[in-house]
């Protein structure tokens, strides 16, 4: 068998933060398995994301380049479908591909892993480098979807701009197809746009045939796969409940209330909390001043630790949220995010995972911001069980790990 890859290149979206810490997981996977191996991280993404993975090794380090377009959220619920287009249209395609290719091959990169942009898989293609996509959606459905939301003036551009997604993504050996998936059109022939999938706010993926193309690129005598992989996720820790309450300067009188997890912005004005409850905010700070027991948790806590003592989760759907709430079995009320066509993967994974039917709810965004959401919060809380324990299977890199070096070694063995 060929040895494993001595220098791995990860390029990672820099849209929102469910790409970087799944393979921020992975990178730990390989740094465990392997003490010979470097990992550069390609990313646009801000280095403080970053910062807990290279400070736990010196054998990873960060180069900050632009590999893909900026998706604008205003809101972490609403896009800027306009500005987001615009970006996409404006990026230098060929110099990124051209300036990755030269790197890969000067840097000595036996391997390169893609969440989730196109190009990197391009450039691996050139530079007679492998690359994995692992992730649950591209950006190619992503850009597709917007197809009735902007100007018809803008529309033959955007076409032109998707086509060079797909063929991006046909550069790609393998996708590892994590739950919550999208069809990608650069391995599966499926017809785009991608809004022709959902159909009354449920995802309907239509008939998909082989993999095309069906052999590699940059190696044709490798047969290109879609291997469906575990749920990747960031596990909690082994923290006692009662330090994890500390550490969020939560009273000892307030130890045995229920403990709901926002991970949005907080309306202004906050809602009143019921007697018997609590709220810890994560990932934004409030202006406003807070009322009786709303906490605000410290910018470097494991969000998983936080999710594990939780009675509920309030947040958007996002693949880290949603990895987090399955693998902590936590219910989940959901703010949707209709303009995103990941959105609807994920709808699919929280009503269909096993152990865990009945146990996510969605809420308008008019209620939430108007602070209506105590009564969907309390009665899902409430809920009884459905089916049985959380069956679904979760990773926390180990298994994907294996998968990559199977693929990689059977592809340098071909």
């Amino acid at each position: 068998m060929p040895p494993p890859p001595a220098h791995i290149a990860y390029y990672i979206s820099s849209h929102g933060y469910g790409h970087a810490t799944r393979a921020i997981q992975l990178c730990h996977a390989f740094l465990r398995a392997d003490d010979g191996l470097r990992i550069t991280v390609v990313s646009q993404a801000s280095s403080q994301i970053f910062l807990p993975l290279l400070n736990a090794s010196d054998r990873v380090s960060l180069r900050p380049v632009t590999i893909d377009s900026a998706v604008i959220q205003p809101t972490p619920y609403l896009l800027d479908v306009e500005q987001t287009v615009s970006n996409l249209l404006q990026l230098d395609a060929d110099e990124i591909i051209a300036t990755e290719a030269e790197w890969l091959k000067s840097h000595n990169v036996e391997l390169a892993l893609v969440d989730a942009p196109y190009l990197p898989s391009t450039a691996a293609s050139k530079a007679g480098v492998m690359s994995i996509l692992i992730t649950n959606f591209a950006f190619a459905e992503v850009f597709s979807y917007f197809h009735d939301k902007v100007d018809e003036k803008i529309q033959q551009s955007l076409e032109v701009a998707v086509s060079s997604a797909v063929e991006g993504y046909s550069h790609a050996d393998v996708w590892l197809r994590l739950p919550g998936w999208l069809p990608n059109p650069g391995f599966l022939s499926i017809e785009l746009p991608s809004s022709n999938w959902v159909s009354e706010e449920e995802l309907n993926v239509p008939f998909i045939g082989e993999i095309t193309p069906e052999h590699s690129i940059a190696n044709p005598r490798f047969k290109r796969k879609v291997i469906d992989t575990p749920l990747i996720t960031r596990p909690a820790t082994t923290t006692p409940r009662i330090d994890i309450l500390k550490t969020l300067e939560i009273p000892t009188e307030l130890f045995n209330h229920k403990l709901l997890l926002l991970l949005l912005p907080l309306p202004d004005p906050p809602p009143q909390i019921p007697s018997d409850w609590l709220c810890v905010i994560a990932g934004s700070t409030p202006t406003m001043l807070l009322p009786d027991r709303y906490f605000v948790a410290p910018p470097d806590i494991h969000i998983p630790d936080v999710m594990k003592i939780s009675s509920c989760v309030m947040a958007k759907l996002g693949y880290g949220t949603v990895s987090e709430v399955l693998g902590a079995d936590v219910p989940l009320v959901y703010i949707p995010r209709r303009q995103f066509v990941e959105e609807y993967g994920l709808r699919k994974l929280v009503e269909t995972w096993p152990g865990y039917e009945n146990r996510a709810e969605i809420m308008e965004i008019e209620s939430f911001e108007k602070g209506y959401w105590w009564w969907m919060v309390s009665e899902l809380e409430s809920r009884e069980k459905t089916g049985k324990e959380n069956a679904g299977p979760v990773d926390d890199g180990d298994a994907i790990r294996r998968m990559v070096i199977e693929q990689w070694q059977e592809y340098r063995a071909v």
